[in-house]
């Protein structure tokens, strides 16, 4: 009987859990840069058709269709997390997978001289991790949220929603709180690399390019920096060209088109090409955290809408809006930049409180699916309205 293996995964936030499944979707729909495919043997590789889907015994695809330097070819593929998985799963002696004529693995390794058929074929091997260009936590969110929606009686979700209230939001609140840790780190990390300045260029650019295309926002934050933006010499269709940013543009909104981004950043380095610097300034001039009892979350004093008031949060994210970012970019967006980036950021570099703002803040962009997933579990109400802590607990949830 087929199983469905699960592995653990570093993300760019620390560990998560990624089934063979997502692997197996990603192939399916072709969710990868198919511009450049060449297998471990140096052979050019292009897809014309993925296989069907075999979810009974045997390989994961049946009559797949591609070519092999320029030869047509019809055999079965084989979707792996490692090369060896070929042989700890006795793929060799089952004459089921004969006619394997590519192995797709996601991880690079060193074992794939040992992968043969029972006829002594060697099937050719193609590494799927260098051509990704999302972070696998995205795809591994994208699936369970499509369970979300798709199986109402997950029993994990059954079990979290016989939680009692308060327990239901203490879960959360854990899940939160390791998601911040990582995120921490992360920061931490790339500060040390970067320095602050870089460092917000780069998130800021990343996180302009939403989960499809922050890999090529990224790189082009590698080359050009705030003062090429700043000069209104960067052409947001001349950067669209560069070589190397494989931009994911089919079923884009036209306010998400990378090049509609582009032009939102350059207005904002154009009129405040010091906007890292007064970044800081404003993120240390956050009001302190007072919290009446930290050790009880079920007090009134201590709940979402509250932290708010006391804070004077909307105050904040209006003048994060107009003093540094030009008033340019979306409320949603501008409340994942901060969230996803920018408290991060001021957590390692030891600027506020940023924690007890990360939990309590707006959430950014967030599925209508775990919005409503919150709504169904009544975690969501006047006193804690939807936040970013919310939000980042039910994510922790679904990677679990």
């Amino acid at each position: 009987m087929r199983t469905n293996e699960v592995q653990e995964i570093q993300g760019l936030y620390g560990p998560f859990s990624l089934s063979e499944r997502v692997l197996q979707k990603i192939w399916l729909h072709g969710d990868f840069d198919q511009s450049r495919l060449t297998t471990v043997s140096g052979k050019s590789l292009r897809i014309l058709h993925p296989g069907r889907w075999n979810l009974l015994d045997g390989p994961d695809f049946l009559e797949a269709r591609f070519e092999l330097d320029g030869q047509a070819w019809v055999g079965d593929v084989e979707v792996h997390f490692y090369a060896a998985d070929w042989e700890l799963h006795g793929h060799r002696s089952n004459p089921n997978f004969a006619r394997v004529a590519l192995h797709v693995v996601l991880m690079p390794g060193s074992a794939d001289a040992s992968v043969q058929t029972c006829k002594g074929e060697a099937p050719e091997t193609l590494y799927l991790m260098p051509l990704l260009e999302r972070d696998l936590e995205d795809y591994a969110v994208d699936d369970a949220l499509l369970e979300l929606e798709q199986v109402e009686d997950a029993v994990w979700m059954l079990e979290f929603f016989e939680l009692p209230l308060d327990a239901r939001r203490a879960k959360l609140r854990e899940g939160a709180a390791a998601r911040w840790r990582r995120k921490l780190g992360f920061a931490e990390k790339r500060l040390s690399g970067a320095g602050w300045e870089q460092a917000c260029h780069q998130f800021c650019l990343e996180v302009l390019g939403y989960a499809r295309n922050r890999a090529p926002m990224g790189r082009l934050a590698l080359t050009y920096g705030i003062g090429d933006f700043a000069s209104g010499r960067l052409a947001p269709d001349d950067l669209l060209q560069e070589s190397g940013t494989n931009w994911r543009l089919s079923g884009l909104r036209p306010a998400n088109h990378p090049k509609q981004r582009l032009r939102q950043y350059r207005a904002i380095c154009e009129t405040h090409p010091d906007w890292p610097e007064r970044l800081r300034r404003m993120l240390q001039a956050f009001p302190a955290v007072n919290t009446a009892n930290p050790a009880k979350p079920a007090n009134p004093a201590n709940t979402a809408a509250a932290f708010r008031r006391r804070q004077g949060l909307a105050d904040l994210v209006e003048r994060l809006s107009s003093e540094v970012f030009s008033g340019v970019i979306s409320a949603k967006r501008l409340n994942t930049l901060i969230c996803d980036a920018l408290l991060p950021l001021a957590g390692a570099e030891g600027l506020c409180p940023a924690e007890d703002y990360w939990m309590h803040w707006p959430a950014g962009d967030a599925p209508d699916r775990l919005f409503r997933f919150l709504k169904q579990a009544q975690v969501i109400d006047r006193a804690e309205p939807f936040s970013n802590g919310q939000l980042q607990g039910a994510l922790n949830l679904l990677c679990q």
